[in-house]
């Protein structure tokens, strides 16, 4: 077996009180949207070399207002964008929190497997040995493990 990287037990409070955290990262943005897949494709995307190309089109908006259609609100782009960036910001740290969790679960997912799997052979040997009761258990892990691992 591998080195054990992971050997943590967080307490059903402390999980829920990280719970309760994100709920309040929630609540302080209650404005958060969630988009089909449909609409997600359908809007265009702004990312760092368009980000520009507004920060741009406001300055040269703001400049020349008298040759813009009243319907042009460059002040409702400005808050747009200014909102964008923000989230930009938050959603940096977001990540590397994600980033961290995932790999701390994949971790702890393929330690707890890795030792399953060499826990289930010595089942497997046992009854085969034929040790009183483990024909039973290794059959039941054997069609869990066929049931759930499509290998």
């Amino acid at each position: 077996m591998s080195e054990n990287r992971i050997s943590i037990e967080l307490s059903s409070d402390l999980v829920e009180q990280v719970k309760g955290l994100i709920d309040q990262i929630e609540e302080k943005l209650p404005f958060l949207l969630s988009l089909t897949s449909d609409e997600r494709n359908s809007f265009p995307k702004l990312n760092r070399e368009n980000e520009l190309f507004v920060e741009e089109t406001i300055r040269a908006a703001e400049s020349h207002k008298e040759v813009l259609p009243s319907y042009i609100h460059t002040d409702e782009m400005a808050k747009d964008l200014e909102l964008f960036q923000q989230l930009s910001r938050i959603m940096i740290r977001l990540n590397h929190v994600h980033s961290k969790v995932k790999d701390t679960m994949h971790i702890a997912g393929a330690e707890a497997l890795a030792t399953a799997l060499v826990t289930n052979n010595m089942f497997q040997i046992a009854a085969k040995m034929g040790v009183d009761g483990m024909e039973s258990v290794s059959a039941k892990l054997s069609e869990l493990f066929d049931s759930g691992s499509g290998q």
